[in-house]
């Protein structure tokens, strides 16, 4: 269901369900502090916990604007193994040139370099005068290597869904793209070890103002900045000069090249494939400036005479634009948690079916007649596991699996995620020693309606997940109560779940509390 609603009608919703408990408050409320009619008290609920084992995520940027695309391996021995890669077309060129009439008094066109560009997300530090970066999100051991292979796709990328043309399309994390031309340098994987300091690439170009026939070199430096002229560091990916040369510079002027839809169809993107045991992965964000691209470094000679009179360096640039998808290979947990633990995991990894209320319950509960004050489900961290809080999920979800009558489930919101949704939780919370401690959710809403009776509100399992901005029930003030099957946070958590025998006082469960008529 999506329906649209503003600023104010959020508000006048809340003020309404606050004004409703108050009333009722104030009635009991006058009760309890004047007759002493009605008492206050908390009940601890069990609760079932079911892993589930994700097989894979939607991951193109068609229906979502996906912010980050990680890049690398995070070997993780209590979660998934990942192996995240990336899929993307190019932005089209118009108007592209190698050559101006080859002849005495003309420009000749060189191509010297072909580069992968990806710029880090990273933060400036500056000392004494002194900038330098920290990467802003890296998993994993930086200093072990991930080889990074750069293939040609070959599977068509479409908006619409081929089978039906009125629908858009969607590609998910485990899609299996054609292509095996390989368009690394010399065939050769590319080490992949994510440094802060990588703010410069040097390359050696053929100085080509002596003659057109030298091959002496000297070397360049390229750098990228950002929107402030500041240099940041980046991923630079040199790509085979004779591969790309005849897949690209060779058609530049050729009808391949003639309009975007030809261009999209000749080339159809890239692969940038990660693969390894081990070693770190990194987000990048292909949607912001400086843009990550695929730059061709060229030189431009003046001759007259046969001489060169002069030379200009230049390039083209094609932007990783248009369709973008993230692929996440998967492997299985290395170290299986026991039967009173469980795992939480983004991207492709594990989420949990939570039931905690069914029928007979509901009407147990119904029969006490309770004002619910309070309801809420905590789940306990396993510090055991879990020691540092920067690299574990910094924020959990929770919705609820609706049937939808058609013989499979519709992921809903909760009503508490919208209607209370600076009270819904789901943050990571700390222990005074800024130790991962729990995730506490609040369902006060979920609870008291389903207690009442109200059709919309069923016991139908609620499902824990790794948050993802896509979960966001509000955006630009249009609600939407069905959830996405997004998620590219690739962080994991290991959960104590409801066992009272193995986690005591820290098992998770629903707690209620309620007032009562004396």
């Amino acid at each position: 269901m999506i329906r649209k609603i503003g600023v104010l009608g959020i508000s006048l919703l809340c003020f309404a369900a606050i004004t409703s408990c108050e009333k009722d408050f104030s009635e009991v409320g006058t009760n309890v502090v004047t007759n002493d009619k009605f008492e206050t008290g908390e009940i601890l609920l069990d609760v079932e916990i079911t892993p589930i084992d994700l097989q894979n995520v939607q991951a193109d940027n068609i229906n979502a604007n996906i912010s980050d695309y990680w890049l690398g391996v995070y070997n993780n021995p209590n979660a998934k193994k990942i192996e995240a890669s990336i899929v993307s077309q190019l932005g089209y060129i118009s108007g592209l040139k190698t050559q101006e009439n080859v002849v005495d008094g003309d420009t000749i066109f060189s191509l010297d370099k072909v580069i992968l560009k990806l710029p880090y997300q990273a933060t400036a530090k500056t000392s004494g005068g002194v900038t330098s970066y920290k990467l802003d999100s890296i998993l994993g051991d930086p200093n072990t290597a991930v080889d990074i292979q750069v293939l040609q796709n070959e599977t068509f990328l479409n908006t619409l869904d081929p089978l039906d043309p009125t629908k858009k399309n969607s590609f998910f994390s485990d899609a299996e793209y054609l292509g095996n031309t390989v368009l690394n340098e010399n065939s050769t994987p590319y080490s992949f070890k994510p440094k802060a300091s990588d703010t410069i690439f040097k390359f050696n170009r053929i100085d080509r103002s002596i003659s057109l026939a030298n091959t002496t070199t000297y070397e360049d430096t390229l750098r990228v900045y950002n929107a402030q002229g500041a240099n940041i560091p980046f991923l630079a990916i040199p790509l085979d000069l004779t591969t790309m040369k005849s897949i690209f510079w060779d058609e530049f002027e050729n009808t391949s090249f003639s309009s975007k839809d030809d261009f999209d169809e000749y080339f159809k993107g890239i692969k940038i494939i990660a693969t390894g045991n081990d070693g770190a992965m990194v987000p990048f964000n292909l949607a912001t400036t400086p843009t990550p691209s695929v730059d061709f470094y060229y030189t431009k000679s003046i001759v007259e005479a046969g001489n060169v009179k002069d030379t200009i360096q230049s390039k083209y640039t094609f932007p990783l634009s248009g369709i973008r998808n993230s692929l996440y290979k998967m492997s299985p947990i290395a170290m299986q948690p026991p039967a009173n633990k469980f795992v939480i995991q983004g991207t492709a990894g594990n989420s949990a079916e939570i039931k905690i209320l069914d029928n007979a319950k509901v009407q147990e509960l119904k029969a006490n007649n309770w004002l619910i004050n309070d309801a809420s489900l905590t789940f306990y961290v396993d510090q055991t596991i879990n020691t540092e809080a920067n690299i574990i999920p910094q924020q959990l979800f929770l919705y609820q699996n609706k049937d939808n009558g058609t013989g499979s489930v519709s992921p809903t919101q909760l009503t508490d995620s919208y209607i209370e949704s600076s009270f819904f939780g789901g943050f990571l919370q700390k222990n005074d020693n800024e130790s991962p401690e729990k995730y506490t959710f609040r369902i006060t809403n979920y609870v008291t309606n389903l207690l009442n009776g109200e059709a919309d509100f069923t016991t139908e399992p609620l499902i824990l997940k790794v948050y993802n901005p896509t979960d966001n029930p509000i955006v630009n003030n249009i609600l939407n109560t069905k959830v996405k099957t997004y998620n590219w946070n690739p962080r994991s958590v290991t959960l104590l779940n409801g066992n009272e025998a193995s986690n005591g006082t820290k098992r998770a469960v629903l707690k209620i509390s309620y007032s009562k008529e004396k």
